[in-house]
């Protein structure tokens, strides 16, 4: 199981590292232009990038269903894996080729930095990247050609970039993009006995009218003391649990039993531990090929990558269809529909809310803003827009600003006040400025940077692309997975 966990840690570093790879596989290439091959470990990486982002997503869906079996954009999984991998490996030609256009260079410092993350990702994995076909030479290589992206998305809209977007294009585009709410979540019960479900789901929801009552009226800064005074009750049932369980410790074996029944209702029906205000905290977001401010996509994106690929290995132990119900990211793909967080005062996040993407913000920022959410609701896709989370910010959207409404879901209970954004486009977009840039001009450097390509008259060789096939570079890695497995047992 430990190598299994080494090898999910070292797909990630990869898959953090960029989207685009060269390898050395018996020295074939899969395409060429203006003299200048392409290795087969590019394509046969981008293909293997996309196989773990697909994973992840059936994962997050709780699907056990065979990845191969999917369909994706109206896609066979087999074609779409390969059209994807095409794409990438061509906007590797692409960035390579304009850097070089336009006069940019590496520092020494990043040259070393690329060289060392290289050798660490290479050493840590080595026996999975020589199986797969990629060499720590095409490890450097993909270090540096995510540096070369990201300098060149720097270059036209980074500080005092060709296209660089002034400050009031980034206050509009906050203003007509977010959504600002506060909101206090009350999660339903989780028991699986149905009737102790359906009663304490009543409790929970007279609980939850009892505080939108408190709510009706109010404006949306004197939300607070609705606020205020949910956190001060759930202490209060908090501490009252937990002074039952103190008692119950000194009491009688008998009087235990009952005691300890007794304080599992309170605690339960208290709703301390499972209810929260303003929420929103993990992610919609993100592509391991973003550019800008992505280290901490990134980072998010390599976590869920590594539960992914260990999902897939424990598969490997017991059968050679290992891979089928493993995981990775796009972090990389939840996609592309990001939500940035900057509530300052959350207990626990909700199901519906638990989608939304963190942006860190500075104390003082947080500080005036007590409560509140900030969520980007123009990057949810359609897709997303069906489930928990897009189907909750539909809602606040269409809400009346100012005033608060009840919602209900599946996971839980929420009372909610949609604030005026504009308040706070100006403060947001400065504070949250990079990461702002990266969300307004990815799709649109993305698409320039495939026109880039379409000048390049890029000839690919098809025989090298029909022998990676998606098919067969997916039984390759289930295959490794397999043995290696065995090998650790």
């Amino acid at each position: 199981m430990k190598m299994l966990k080494r090898l999910a840690a070292g797909i990630v570093s990869v898959a953090m590292a960029a989207t685009m790879l060269t390898g050395c596989d018996s020295g074939r290439y899969v395409m060429n232009y203006d003299g200048n091959d392409i290795n087969s470990g590019i394509y046969i990486y981008n293909v293997l990038s996309e196989l773990l982002t697909q994973q992840y997503n059936m994962y997050m869906k709780g699907s056990s269903d065979s990845i191969m079996d999917q369909k994706v954009d109206g896609k066979e999984m087999a074609v779409y894996l390969e059209d994807k991998a095409m794409e990438k490996t061509k906007a590797y030609c692409a960035v390579t080729e304009k850097f070089k256009e336009l006069g940019l260079e590496l520092t020494d410092d990043d040259n070393k930095s690329i060289s060392t993350s290289a050798t660490n990702t290479y050493n840590a994995q080595k026996d999975m990247f020589e199986e797969m076909g990629i060499s720590k030479e095409s490890i450097k290589l993909a270090y540096k050609g995510e540096k070369m992206k990201t300098m060149l998305f720097d270059y036209y809209y980074g500080k005092d970039g060709k296209e660089a977007p002034s400050d009031e294009e980034m206050e509009k585009y906050v203003t007509e993009n977010y959504l600002r709410y506060k909101s206090i979540t009350i999660s339903k019960s989780t028991k699986s006995d149905d009737s102790e479900k359906e009663k304490e789901n009543k409790e929970k929801k007279e609980q939850a009218e009892k505080y939108f009552k408190q709510a009706e009226g109010k404006s949306f800064s004197s939300f607070d003391d609705v606020i205020d005074a949910y956190k001060k009750d759930t202490e209060a049932a908090s501490a009252a649990a937990n002074g039952s369980s103190s008692t119950n410790d000194s009491s009688s074996s008998s009087n235990a039993d009952s005691s300890s029944s007794s304080t599992a209702d309170s605690s339960s029906s208290s709703s301390a531990a499972d209810s929260s205000t303003s929420t929103d905290s993990s992610a919609v977001q993100s592509d391991s090929s973003k550019v800008g401010d992505n280290d901490s996509s990134s980072s998010s994106a390599a976590e869920s990558s590594s539960s992914a690929a260990e999902s897939s290995s424990s598969k490997a132990e017991s059968s050679s269809s290992a891979a089928d119900s493993s995981s990775s990211t796009d972090s990389s793909s939840l996609t592309d529909a990001s939500s940035k967080d900057d509530t300052s005062s959350a207990a626990d996040s909700s199901a519906a809310d638990s989608t939304a993407s963190t942006t860190g913000t500075t104390e003082t920022e947080a500080s005036k803003y007590p409560n509140e959410t900030m969520i980007n609701y123009a990057n949810f896709t359609e897709d997303q827009l069906n489930e928990s989370t897009g189907k909750m910010a539909a809602k606040i959207k269409e809400a009346e600003t100012g005033k608060a409404f009840f919602y209900e879901d599946d996971t839980g209970y929420y009372i909610i006040i949609k604030g005026n954004t504009s308040e706070r486009s100006k403060g947001y977009a400065s504070e949250n400025h990079s990461t702002l840039l990266s969300e307004k001009y990815d799709k649109i450097f993305d698409k320039t940077i495939a026109d880039w390509a379409e000048k390049l008259d890029i000839k690919v060789d098809s025989k090298a692309i029909k022998r990676y096939s998606a098919k067969s570079l997916y039984n390759r890695y289930v295959d490794f997975l397999t043995k290696d497995s065995s090998k650790a047992a």
